[in-house]
């Protein structure tokens, strides 16, 4: 590895240099706190709301506003400095989440969310590049540990603390990211002093690029979303891909003509960045599609609670930071092909296993399958986030660092509007009324009442749904699996 002391880092005192740490393991815990509360929260939100047709919606427009602005935020950062960028951000995710809370509809609520995906685009990574700043690299590697830590700590309270908000009132689990902010925001602005003499990289911002890939993607995941109820075949959703197309022709037009590209398509001929940028997007598939459904089964299938759906989604999570512990490890006595394997095959078999899920499957079994799909998953994305900031060199280290995130952002939220359109199609064809249908079911569950028949039937038909997303998760852990494979054994370090 090639050892670098960032500018920063030099004008940092240890106590300081410790509080902005403090600060943004905080602003970067947000993310996993509120993906698992609002995982564990979204049963009971839609039985309150209604709308269980838009229910993918409040995470694909999320997570569609959160990947569309990462590559921005990076730009900015360069050009303004990385305090102030991050400050703007944790501002808008704060008033998002506030605005979250007070939502009346689900439409309101989905409005909302994209706010606050804007600022929670800025929140992972301006923090790690403000680590990047603050320690060497050989500190950076030994740190991967206490930040996968953050992911652990956030999971197992993200999904009790949301089990106890929504049985007080759902609107807490959004409100209880503004005290967080809070105190991430004080520390950073008190602590965290950029060096004087920090040399800025005045560039164009690659604006027209930007809106191409929000044009790309929100297209992409229009169509899939409302295949089911426009007609796949439909012209309304015929023009969607369309225009998707047209939107990701342009991007790549875009970023090749452009001299400051938000996203350097050169980065994608290095082998290890292509393989590793891949496996992370099926990673991101994985990750949403467990975490966004798993508790729709609990709650909708087996009729359990909110906290009960909630632990079942920590195991997954827990597993993911254990595995990256260890991963950095073995990937220097294993190799590095080794460790993605195993995580690969760990992730197949987990992820396999869910296909055997019905509605008499006992809670608490569901939970060794998540967590190993956890370690996967674990093992998956820090072996190709190592990889890759191995192999290219010092200036290129940040771009290649945000493609990776990028790419797992991207998996998110295609693939949450992919599992969407096929849980509404199955809805559709087998339960009259189709998805509203259901969310009267989870209504029900939420206030106690008892099952009829008919419910019994909405139960089977929620069953059958999940089913074909846990199949279609199935056959996206092979192909990474497949993919991982082709991993080198041995990667060398880049120069600056």
């Amino acid at each position: 590895m090639v050892a670098m002391q960032s500018t920063n880092s030099a004008v940092q005192s240890a106590r300081s240099r410790n509080l902005v740490v403090l600060g943004l393991i905080l602003a970067m815990g947000l993310a996993a706190l509120d993906s698992t509360i609002v995982a564990t929260a979204l049963p009971t939100i839609v039985g309150d709301l209604g709308g269980f047709s838009q229910f993918s919606w409040v995470f694909s427009l999320y997570l569609l506003t959160q990947t569309a602005t990462i590559p921005i935020y990076g730009r900015l950062a360069d050009m303004h400095g990385r305090k102030v960028v991050l400050t703007v951000s944790i501002l808008i995710f704060m008033g998002g989440s506030a605005l979250c809370g007070l939502s009346t509809s689900m439409t309101a609520l989905i409005i909302f969310r994209a706010l606050q995906g804007i600022g929670a685009g800025g929140l992972m990574p301006v923090a790690t590049t403000i680590v990047g700043d603050l320690y060497t690299l050989e500190q950076r590697a030994r740190m991967q540990g206490v930040f996968s830590s953050v992911w652990a700590i956030a999971a197992v309270l993200g999904p009790l603390l949301g089990g106890l908000l929504v049985s007080v009132a759902w609107p807490l689990v959004f409100y209880v990211n503004v005290p967080v902010t809070a105190i991430a925001l004080l520390l950073l602005l008190t602590q965290f002093h950029e060096s004087a003499d920090r040399p800025h990289q005045r560039q164009r911002l690659d604006v027209g690029g930007s809106l191409l890939l929000l044009v790309w993607v929100s297209s992409l995941i229009l169509g899939l979303l409302q295949g089911p109820t426009w007609g796949f075949t439909s012209p309304l959703d015929l023009g969607a891909f369309a225009v998707a197309a047209l939107g990701l022709v342009g991007f790549l037009w875009q970023e090749q003509r452009t001299p400051q590209p938000i996203f350097s398509l050169s980065l994608l001929r290095i082998p290890i960045v292509a393989i590793g940028n891949l496996g992370t997007l099926l990673g991101g598939a994985l990750t949403i599609g467990l975490t966004g459904y798993i508790p729709t089964f609990v709650q909708g299938v087996l009729r359990g609670s909110p906290t009960e759906a909630g632990l079942v989604v920590t195991a997954m999570s827990i597993g993911w930071p254990i595995a990256s512990t260890i991963s950095g490890r073995m990937i220097l006595r294993a190799g590095a092909r080794v460790t993605a394997v195993i995580g690969g095959l760990a992730a197949t078999v987990g992820t396999v296993s869910l296909l055997s899920l019905n509605a008499s499957t006992p809670i608490w079994a569901i939970a060794p399958r998540t967590f190993l799909v956890g370690v996967g998953l674990g093992f998956i994305t820090t072996t190709a986030i190592v990889l890759i900031q191995e192999v290219v060199g010092w200036k290129l280290r940040g771009a290649a660092t945000g493609s990776n995130l990028f790419a797992r952002m991207l998996g998110s939220s295609v693939f949450v509007g992919v599992m969407g359109a096929i849980l509404n199609a199955s809805l559709v064809k087998r339960v009259p009324g189709g998805p509203e249908a259901v969310s009267r079911l989870l209504q029900s569950a939420t206030q106690g009442t008892s099952q009829t028949l008919h419910q019994t039937g909405l139960r089977d038909a929620l069953s059958v749904g999940l089913h074909s997303v846990f199949l279609l998760a199935a056959v996206l852990a092979v192909i990474a699996l497949l993919v991982l494979i082709f991993m080198p054994r041995k990667v060398e370090s880049a120069e600056s």
